[in-house]
C-alpha cells in the first residue's frame, strides 16, 4: 500500500481535485450569521433550553423558526451567549468567506429583527473574552462521485459536504476505511475488501445528504413549508417514526450487504449496545471490547463449536465468550467499525464470514 493517499483534507480537498474525482451537488441561497454577544437585560435563560426575550416572549433556545428564517440563542456560557440566524437570501449584504463587507453587530441586529420581528440590541462580549462575527453565504450539498481512485481514498468532508450533523458520517468513513487498509498492509485482506469501502460508505453518504437536505428544507420559510411541518409533526407522534428519524440523523439507518442471501436480523447493521458478562464474572460494555480496533466474535452459545471454528483467525479476531441479556443473536461477529458481519450459531456460516471479511485462516 505504499504511495496510498487518504483525502481527509476538507470540502476543498486538494487530494480529491488532483485525483480528478468529481464533486457534484448544489447550492442553496441561505445566509447563516453568528455572533458571540455579552449579557443583556432583555434576555433571560430558563431551564430546559428555553429563553425569554422582551417583546417576543418565551421560545426554544435552539432553532426557533419563523416565516422569515431561523433564530437560535445558545447559552453554553451565559456571559457570552451565541446568537445565530439563517435567512434565505438571494443577494446577501456581504460575501464571506471572500471579498465583501465585514460582519458587524449592527448587521446581526438587523438580521435578528427581520427573523423574529423584534429589535434586540446586542452587546459585544466582555473585554478579553472570545469574539465571533461570522457570515456564511450559501450552503453546499456535494458528494464525490467516487471514494476511491487507484490508491487515493476519500473520507469525511473531502467525500461529502452538507449543512447538518455530518460528523458521525465522517467518523464512520474513517473507521470503515482504517481497518481495511490495516488488513491490506498486514497482508490478510480478503479479495475485494478495499473495494467494499466505497460501496458501503458512498451509499451511506447519499443517505446523509438526503437527511440533511430534508431537515434544512423543513426550516425554510413559507406557508407551504409550515403546512409540511404540521404534517411531519403528526407523523412524529408515532414511536416507530421517531426511531427511524433518530437513526437517520445519527447515520445509523444504513444496512451494509455482508454477502449473505438471508442474513440474520442484526447482520449488516451497526451493533446495538450490549453488556457482556464473561467467565471471570466481569461485566463489560461492547465498546470496551472494540477499543483496540480488532474484530470480535461475541460467543453467547455456551458451547465449544464456534471457539474451534474461529481458532485459525485468533491472530486477528478476538473470541469472547459470556452471557448477556437481550442479545441480538447467539453469536454476533463484529467488524472493527462496529458493524455486524455475521450473526448466528452455525459454525459453517461463521467460517464463511470469517474468510470473507478477515482473510484465509
Amino acid at each position: 500500500m505504499s504511495g496510498t493517499s487518504i483525502g481527509c483534507d476538507g470540502g476543498n480537498s486538494l487530494i480529491r481535485k488532483r485525483a480528478g474525482i468529481g464533486f457534484p451537488g448544489g447550492t442553496d441561497d441561505v445566509v447563516d450569521r453568528s455572533a458571540l454577544i455579552g449579557p443583556s437585560e432583555r434576555i433571560r435563560f430558563l431551564p430546559g433550553r428555553r429563553v425569554v426575550i422582551d417583546g417576543l416572549g418565551e421560545i426554544p433556545a435552539m432553532f426557533h423558526r419563523t416565516e422569515k428564517g431561523v433564530f437560535s440563542l445558545l447559552a453554553h456560557d451565559p456571559r457570552r451567549p451565541l446568537v445565530n440566524t439563517a435567512e434565505w437570501e438571494e443577494r446577501p449584504a456581504g460575501d464571506f468567506p471572500g471579498p465583501g463587507a465585514p460582519m458587524t453587530l449592527t448587521e446581526m441586529e438587523d438580521s435578528v429583527e427581520r427573523v423574529i420581528g423584534v429589535r434586540l440590541p446586542l452587546n459585544p462580549p466582555p473585554e478579553g473574552a472570545p469574539t465571533l462575527l461570522r457570515r456564511l453565504c450559501r450552503r453546499n450539498y456535494r458528494q464525490a462521485d467516487r471514494y476511491r481512485h487507484g490508491r487515493v481514498f476519500l473520507a469525511g468532508d473531502a467525500a461529502h459536504v452538507s449543512h447538518g450533523p455530518t460528523l458521525n458520517a465522517a467518523l464512520q468513513d474513517v473507521a470503515n476505511l482504517a481497518w481495511k487498509l490495516a488488513a491490506a498492509v498486514r497482508g490478510w485482506a480478503a479479495e475485494g475488501l478495499l473495494e467494499s469501502y466505497e460501496t458501503e460508505r458512498h451509499a451511506a453518504g447519499e443517505r446523509v445528504l438526503t437527511q440533511t437536505r430534508a431537515a434544512s428544507a423543513l426550516l425554510a420559510p413559507g406557508t407551504g413549508i409550515t403546512a409540511l411541518r404540521r404534517l411531519f409533526a403528526e407523523l412524529l407522534r408515532s414511536t416507530e417514526n421517531v426511531h427511524m428519524i433518530a437513526a437517520a440523523m445519527a447515520g445509523a439507518d444504513v444496512r451494509h450487504d455482508m454477502g449473505e442471501a438471508h442474513p440474520a436480523a442484526p447482520t449488516g447493521w451497526f451493533v446495538p449496545p450490549l453488556d457482556l458478562t464473561t467467565g471471570d464474572g466481569r461485566t463489560r460494555r461492547l465498546a470496551e471490547l472494540l477499543r483496540d480496533a480488532r474484530p470480535v466474535l461475541v460467543d453467547l452459545t455456551g458451547g465449544n463449536g464456534l471457539a474451534a471454528t474461529v481458532e485459525p483467525w485468533l491472530d486477528r479476531v478476538r473470541h469472547v465468550a459470556g452471557v448477556a441479556d437481550a442479545a441480538p443473536a447467539p453469536a454476533p461477529l463484529i467488524r472493527p467499525d462496529g458493524y455486524v458481519a455475521w450473526a448466528g450459531a452455525d459454525p459453517g456460516g461463521l467460517k464463511t464470514a470469517l474468510a470473507r471479511w478477515f482473510g484465509a485462516g
